[in-house]
């Protein structure tokens, strides 16, 4: 069984966090056929395996290695594993969702209304076109509609798992989408909104290195005066439009030898919105 023999090795070694691998070499040495994808890259509680949630343990990509094509991972057990998770039913399920009237023209918006399929790109920049994102961030007022960024690269960075644990690990190289980005002013003050969108019928959850390593991939690349927010956007169309639940999290500063830990991401504000007639 997919790494049952590493689990085994953490509970006999009294650790928390197992060594990175390659994990193609480590299928490979345990006669194992598997999806590195599937197997490594989870995005929701339900896609974990039922041996690691048997065990509180988290599986983490971390990029590659120089000089080594595959990709490594490691194994992170603590109390609760749904703690590396957002969970829309706890976050979400007790809001009832506000009818948002957009304050730009129906010319903005007009396309949206055309498009035959939501998808999560649409649904992102439709949430920022009308205003609603601003709404839910509480974002000073602007006349300019704010275009957000998207895109994928390989980034490196170093990160804590476990924030009551010492040991850091590194992302090398390793592939990070990013669903949006944009820069706004909130208290007169320019920010940095990183968006992990996820659009479907009902509620589901969201792994939180899906919004962590895109956050700690631009952080880098700021000035300490301006804060990363990370925002995590689930929508869920209906007969009479769109619900949007917005997750805002703790803000993320580029300080000195500051290193941000998975399990420490946590909400620190929700709200839900109503987009009707899309």
């Amino acid at each position: 069984m997919l790494f049952k023999d590493i689990l085994i090795e953490m509970q006999e070694q009294d650790i928390s966090i197992s060594e990175p691998q390659g994990f193609q070499a480590y299928a490979k040495t345990n006669n194992v056929s598997a999806n590195t994808a599937a197997s490594i890259s989870i995005d929701s509680f339900k896609k974990l395996p039922k041996v690691l949630k048997q065990s509180n343990a988290m599986v983490l990509r971390l990029g590659s290695r120089p000089k080594d094509n595959q990709t490594y991972f490691s194994l992170v057990k603590t109390i609760n594993v749904q703690d590396f998770f957002f969970d829309d039913e706890s976050l979400f399920g007790k809001l009832k969702p506000e009818l948002f009237l957009p304050n730009v023209s129906i010319r903005s918006l007009y396309a949206f209304q055309l498009l035959p399929k939501v998808t999560e790109t649409s649904v992102v920049n439709l949430a920022i076109a009308s205003g609603l994102m601003a709404e839910a961030l509480n974002l000073e007022d602007d006349k300019t509609i704010v275009v957000p960024a998207t895109g994928q690269s390989t980034f490196t960075f170093n990160f804590k798992p476990l924030a009551n644990e010492n040991i850091v690990l590194q992302h090398i190289n390793g592939q990070v989408e990013i669903d949006a980005v944009f820069v706004a002013k909130r208290d007169g003050k320019e920010h940095l909104f990183v968006v992990e969108a996820k659009h479907g019928d009902k509620f589901d959850s969201l792994a939180k290195h899906k919004l962590l390593y895109p956050s700690l991939s631009l952080l880098q690349k700021l000035p300490s005066s301006m804060p990363i927010v990370p925002v995590y956007l689930r929508s869920m169309k209906t007969d009479k439009g769109i619900n949007f639940f917005v997750a805002e999290c703790s803000r993320i500063v580029n300080q000195q030898d500051e290193l941000y830990s998975l399990d420490m991401m946590r909400p620190c504000k929700v709200q839900a919105l109503h987009l009707a007639n899309y």
